[in-house]
């Protein structure tokens, strides 16, 4: 079962995102970019008592404490219209973008813990944490419940002098903030919660001992208050070298990290082989990220000198275990004009 296989700290996540990017004509050793873009991003580190209470309950933990803190968790729906310039002959590009939220859930949990007492006969719980959303009247596709701005970017670095001819790819992308609105709800609690029972004093009168659902919220202390709310997106920063290996080979190292609970550090390195003069083929291995250790497939073919085709997954071995740890695959399409 899954939580046989939990650490005392865990982590997961996932990533969608598209993009649709128009490039002009070259203007000196420029062209100019359009893009615009989806994104929805999620990030979540916890300890195994937070997800054995969540899914099994209290039973387990009786006369003992559950630790369910520290952990936090981020997920971001947004949309992204920028303008900028990419450099003809090398990998450099700017772009300035304007960023639409569409909704936002975040917390951050320092520190939380349950104890259960023998027979359950009283509750103790410890918290400390914050607790953000976006207005929650609608975050539906063209929801604008907050307006931002990004800057995402790539600049070389030539290694000289080599005869590989390496480089080095400093990245950013989205690199920015969003400021969400006046509908922003937020939850603050640094408190001790002990629940003992309820006493009933006449059993014919249980329509006075009944409690309503705000009766509860008010004795545990969860109101939202709304205000606007500024936090940062979930961008990447990423640092590559990247050369010729021999006669049609090249490769890479990266090194990234992105805004998210839970990811870590990623460590990831590529090979790819040209087949012909329209076909590569390569595999990455990676550490790090939401998970352990990856194996990547990466294929790309040109189709009737114009069309440009890339598929690519960053664990191949998932789609043939039938776990869904560590899945994904991306496609990517370019046509000059």
């Amino acid at each position: 079962r899954s939580r046989d296989e939990l650490r005392t700290r865990n982590r997961l996540g996932y990533l969608i995102d598209a993009r649709i990017t128009s490039i002009g004509p070259a203007q000196g050793a420029w062209r100019p970019i359009i893009s615009v873009a989806h994104h929805e991003h999620f990030g979540l580190r916890f300890p195994a008592d937070l997800f054995n209470l969540t899914f099994f309950g209290n039973a387990g933990y009786e006369a003992r404490r559950a630790d369910i803190g520290p952990a936090a968790f981020m997920r971001m729906r947004y949309q992204t219209i920028g303008f900028g310039a990419q450099h003809v002959h090398q990998s450099h590009y700017a772009r300035i973008d304007l960023v639409i939220g569409q909704s936002l859930d975040a917390a951050d949990i320092a520190w939380a813990d349950l104890f259960t007492a023998t027979d359950g006969r009283a509750l103790r719980a410890n918290v400390r944490g914050d607790y953000l959303r976006s207005d929650t009247a609608s975050s539906k596709a063209g929801t604008l419940n907050g307006l931002g701005l990004a800057f995402s970017g790539r600049w070389q670095l030539p290694l000289r002098p080599n005869a590989r001819g390496l480089l080095i790819e400093l990245e950013a992308q989205d690199l920015g903030f969003c400021s969400w609105g006046r509908g922003t709800q937020r939850l603050r609690r640094d408190t001790t919660l002990l629940f003992e029972g309820i006493t009933v004093d006449n059993i014919l009168e249980l329509d006075e001992v009944i409690l309503g659902e705000e009766q509860v919220l008010d004795t545990l202390g969860i109101r939202f208050s709304e205000a606007t709310a500024t936090t940062w997106l979930p961008f990447r920063l990423s640092a590559r070298m990247r050369g010729r290996l021999g006669e049609g080979w090249k490769g890479a190292i990266t090194i990234d990290q992105r805004n998210l609970p839970g990811y870590v550090p990623q460590f990831a390195v590529q090979g790819e082989r040209s087949i012909g003069k329209r076909t590569d083929l390569g595999a990455a291995v990676s550490m790090g990220g939401f998970g352990g250790l990856r194996l990547g497939l990466i294929a790309t073919h040109v189709i009737r000198e114009h069309w440009l085709i890339m598929v690519s997954t960053p664990h191949a071995p998932a789609f043939f275990m039938h776990r869904t740890r560590g899945a994904g695959a991306m496609l990517q399409l370019a046509y000059p004009f």
